[in-house]
């Protein structure tokens, strides 16, 4: 599993120390596992919501189905995992850019309605491209730029739901109102 291109192996080994080698039973059962409680947390949540039916499913419709599928994907995991044979084969954890995306992920939620959700996953669209691909700043905003302006016609226009925009709200009527 292991990669001569991979750039935390070349040059000076920089992001080095993050990555840990364990067996790949022992890392797919943990990942299992993960996404059973992830899975499980999303069908509990999903179940404090109002369902619907299939005809008109309500918006606890699709985070319940999302919820039952992870959990159902973690068991066929686990249990394939559980019944593999033992192995030398190792798989390496905590690569850097691996944990970049987890924490710009984990800071989308608390932010999505503060700052909207347009700023919000510019930000994070932004950061990723700069933070990962390397990218440069002027590269990575308008990239970013383009794929809000996309986002909202999608979701604006296409589909005619409104997501929060946070301050863009107050600039936009303030804008409006002269």
């Amino acid at each position: 599993m292991s990669n001569v291109d991979d750039p935390l192996r070349a040059g000076n080994g920089a992001g080095q120390a993050l990555v840990r080698a364990i067996s790949a039973r022992r890392g797919g059962m943990c990942i299992a596992a993960a996404l059973g409680v992830i899975g499980l947390v999303f069908t509990w949540q999903a179940s404090l919501i109002d369902f619907g039916d299939f005809a008109l499913p309500g918006p606890g419709f699709f985070p319940l189905v999302l919820g039952v599928l992870v959990l159902v994907l973690a068991i066929v995991i686990g249990v394939r995992d559980w019944f593999q044979a033992a192995s030398a084969e190792t798989v390496e954890l905590g690569h850097r850019d691996v944990l970049i995306v987890l924490a710009a992920l984990a800071a989308v939620p608390p932010l999505f309605e503060p700052l909207g959700a347009y700023v919000t996953l510019g930000l994070f669209g932004a950061a990723q491209l700069v933070l990962i691909a390397r990218c440069s700043l002027v590269i990575a905003s308008l990239s970013a730029a383009i794929g809000m302006a996309a986002c909202w016609y999608f979701f604006q226009v296409a589909l005619g739901l409104q997501l929060p925009l946070g301050p863009v709200e107050q600039f936009l009527q303030a804008l409006l109102n002269g």
